[in-house]
């Protein structure tokens, strides 16, 4: 997504696109299937742009521990300063991009794709109570009991258990 900026003047301005489903460049294409929406609010002063945006669709997700697939709204905001001219300035805004003066327009597009990416969940949990899949049987936990007639020995703990017991007496 491109924002125009050769003549824009000092002062808000606003601007909102949809950004089509999958057609963004980065490996988890299938999280985020469908449209998104953005809206950029810019505040353009002396030679900074100060650049809002908003993220928002609907995400497609699977499970960690039961695998089944879910969708979940999400929505993000970022904060970008673009500093106008050669050299870099000294802020306190995290993140701050110096551009040429030359420049027409900013694509925004990276720092959309790099949120995305960075907004994808460690864990992904269809909810927080899920109980996954039996590692046994293979049973969703979730809709149905496991059906596993008893717990698998493991023998590399039976000495460990050896020890237990004689501890005990």
């Amino acid at each position: 997504m491109k924002i125009p900026i050769l003549h824009l003047e000092e002062g808000y301005h606003h601007f909102s696109g949809v950004i089509k489903g999958g057609s963004l460049n980065f490996y988890r294409n299938e999280v985020y299937p469908r449209d998104l929406s953005v809206e950029v609010d810019l505040n353009k002063f002396e030679k900074n742009i100060s650049c809002q945006i908003s993220i928002s669709t609907l995400a497609h997700y699977q499970c960690d521990r039961c695998l089944a697939e879910y969708d979940r709204n999400f929505s993000e905001r970022l904060d970008i300063l673009f500093h106008v001219g050669p050299q870099e300035i000294e802020t306190d805004e995290d993140e701050v991009v110096s551009i040429s003066p030359d420049l027409k327009e900013i694509d925004i597009t990276l720092y959309i794709e790099e949120c995305l990416i960075v907004s994808i969940p460690m864990k992904l949990l269809c909810k927080e109570s899920c109980k996954g899949i039996c590692a046994g049987c293979g049973a969703d936990l979730n809709t149905e009991n496991c059906k596993c007639a008893e717990t698998p020995h493991d023998s590399r703990w039976d000495k460990l258990m050896e020890i237990k017991k004689s501890n005990r007496k």
